[in-house]
């Protein structure tokens, strides 16, 4: 008997239907639909089991699965209702008690910490910002490395050491620390809360990172690059307003720069990816020379240097986000570093650390509480993010399903926006 779910909202939770068998061939499409909720931000979920009729070892690992997806964003998906077969396996196994919701009546008040907090949600352009506190408004301190431009045109280039303490936050191309040449390894970094993720600039290549451990700090050798110092105080909780399917990362920025008075602003997000577009770099700078180089126009020159994703990829998994934003265009060094994040007028230069699928609890969070929580998986890819929003034969825009923001205004040595 194939196994069939219907969902219905009620005011105290998501509700699925399941009629069917829960056995190894359809428990997965449980785990599935459960998941799928848990995205779309139904984080209380009941399971109404009254049409199954069968309920193996197999399907019972799916249940305790969906509970403990559910439990780690802080919400719930436990069973309402149970047929007979299902209520005996259950009882007989001694998991009634964790696996089904407790009699009416009988369910405990949540506790202060558990219950919901009074955030304030505000809209902008269809962006849901959710307990939405504002930054200070005194600037972090940051800094740029090098020159994107020298770095990308074959000219010889040199490298900074720069050390990655818990507060300092980096972006740009850099080579994690050792005696080989910084040029002949240099690739996308991004650095966040202690840990420097780099990829090799080859084609296919892992990503690799250093995590600060005990008094060990980890080190970068940066080509060309910013870096601030210190957690951004401003935070919020995103997703989008109204019926739209994801936030686009450039409507994301403009409504943090409905809240600061300052031009540029350092942010870092994590979330729920839809798709991102991005490129990275796929040939050491080593091997640049004048007329063959990856900031080269031409598109034949180019393309062996950069690989580009040609629509969005990376859909269903979770990506850690740093970067910079000014409104518009940017003078002086910054012109160099910043490039149109979307059709608007905001500019930004980001990069993207991509990590399994990780749900988020609703709201805003400690930064580097959620950021530990992600990176405890493996990286999965290291991406600088571009907009390609050219209708038909453009790649779109980097957007997200929901996710946290933390972000602040920006003082950059030596440049004016």
């Amino acid at each position: 008997m194939e196994l069939s779910i219907d969902r219905r909202e009620t005011p105290d939770a998501l509700v699925l239907a399941v009629a069917g068998r829960l056995d190894a061939e359809h428990a997965g499409q449980l785990a599935a639909a459960v998941d799928e909720e848990l995205r779309r931000g139904h984080h209380r979920v009941a399971l109404d089991l009254g049409d199954c009729g069968f309920l193996s070892s197999a399907g019972i690992r799916t249940l305790f699965e969906v509970h403990r997806a559910a439990k780690g964003v802080g919400g719930s998906c436990l069973i309402r209702a149970a047929s007979e077969p299902i209520r005996r396996v259950l009882d007989l196994t001694r998991l009634a008690p964790l696996l089904m919701e407790p009699a009416a009546g009988t369910r405990a008040d949540p506790t202060p910490s558990e219950s919901p907090s009074a955030a304030v949600d505000l809209e902008h352009d269809g962006v849901r910002l959710i307990g939405l506190e504002r930054p200070a408004a005194a600037p972090l301190p940051g800094r740029l490395i090098g020159a994107p431009a020298g770095a990308l045109s074959g000219h010889s280039c040199t490298a900074e050491r720069l050390p990655l303490a818990r507060h300092a936050f980096a972006i740009g191309l850099a080579a994690l620390a050792d005696a080989e040449p910084p040029p002949t390894r240099a690739g996308e970094m991004l650095a966040a809360c202690g840990t420097a993720f780099h990829r090799l600039p080859r084609a296919f290549s892992a990503i690799d990172y250093l995590a600060a451990t005990g008094r060990f700090v980890p080190e970068v050798d940066v080509v060309a690059g910013l870096v601030w110092e210190g957690i951004p105080s401003g935070r919020a909780g995103f997703e989008p307003a109204a019926a739209a399917d994801a936030v686009a990362i450039d409507d994301l920025v403009t409504a943090l720069f409905a809240h600061v008075a300052v031009d540029p602003i350092a942010f870092v997000a994590v979330g729920e990816v839809h798709g991102l577009v991005g490129a990275e770099l796929i040939r050491p700078l080593a091997e640049a020379s004048t007329a063959d180089r990856p900031g080269s126009l031409r598109r034949e020159i180019a393309a062996r240097w950069l690989s580009f994703s040609r629509e969005p990829v990376h859909a269903r998994r979770t990506a850690l986000v740093v970067g910079i934003a000014t409104r518009g265009p940017a003078t002086g060094p910054l012109a160099d570093f910043v490039r149109p994040l979307g059709g608007g007028a905001t500019q930004g230069h980001l990069h993207a650390t991509v990590f399994p699928l990780r749900p988020l609890k609703r709201g805003s969070g400690d930064l580097a509480a959620t950021v530990a929580d992600v990176a405890a998986s493996e990286p999965l890819a290291l991406l600088h993010l571009l907009s390609d929003p050219e209708p038909v034969l453009g790649s779109g825009r980097s957007q997200f399903v929901r996710g946290r923001v933390w972000f602040a205004p920006l003082a950059v040595a030596g440049a004016h926006a």
